[in-house]
């Protein structure tokens, strides 16, 4: 069968919804390479790239890569690039505020996947670190709309598994979303995350809605 590819974010927003929503939900993610789907995966990249870089300890580049940020946008004509280099102004600067004290030593980026049948969910983390002396696995959402728990707690759980399926020894407290935009930081579950089947059932919800989608 030919394989399914679906972004942890479209997969945890999805399983999230409700059924009268899930099939819209699924037509923005089915493409990733459509330009709509690599124009919304790439829209914060400059304001990633600086939180890596602050965690890295480079304080003069990430002085300047913001003061360009604005400098860009004070020039451009453009409204929707004006937007978006405002936006990944701010992204970064309230990262900053909340979490630019995180003593977060970066460690080169993993690519993870969960395999469910024929779907391929791209679980990738945004931050790869260790913090006192422990792995963390970070999924950033540097929009200004907060995700809702539903989405926040797919996205963690997949990350987890996709994890252990690659090898990655982690904690399940060990990974974690974080919202720029309200300063919120989500950690996966002390207790630990349910059973794989949980999110297979969602996996297989996935797969059944797709060709309508």
């Amino acid at each position: 069968m030919e394989p399914r590819r679906i972004s942890v974010r479209g997969f945890a927003e999805v399983g999230s919804a409700k059924p009268n929503r899930k099939q819209a939900i699924l037509k923005r993610y089915k493409f990733p390479d459509s330009e709509e789907s690599v124009g919304r995966s790439n829209y914060y990249v400059k304001a990633l790239g600086i939180i890596r870089r602050h965690h890295k300890g480079d304080s003069a580049v990430v002085r300047a890569r913001l003061q360009d940020l604005l400098a860009q946008a004070s020039v451009e004509k453009n409204p929707r690039q004006k937007a978006k280099l405002l936006n990944n102004h701010q992204a970064a600067v309230d990262y900053l505020r909340v979490f630019g004290n995180r003593p977060l030593t970066i460690r080169p980026g993993k690519y993870l996947y969960y395999i469910y049948k024929n779907l391929i969910v791209g679980a990738h983390p945004d931050l790869v670190a260790d913090e006192n002396g422990a792995l963390v696995l970070i999924k950033l959402h540097l929009g200004k709309d907060a995700l809702g728990g539903g989405v926040c707690a797919l996205l963690l759980h997949m990350m987890y598994e996709a994890a252990l399926a690659s090898g990655v020894q982690i904690r399940s407290t060990s990974v974690e979303c974080i919202q720029s935009s309200t300063g919120s930081r989500i950690v996966g579950p002390k207790s630990g995350f349910p059973a794989k089947s949980v999110l297979n059932q969602t996996c297989q919800e996935v797969l059944s809605i797709w060709p309508a989608a």
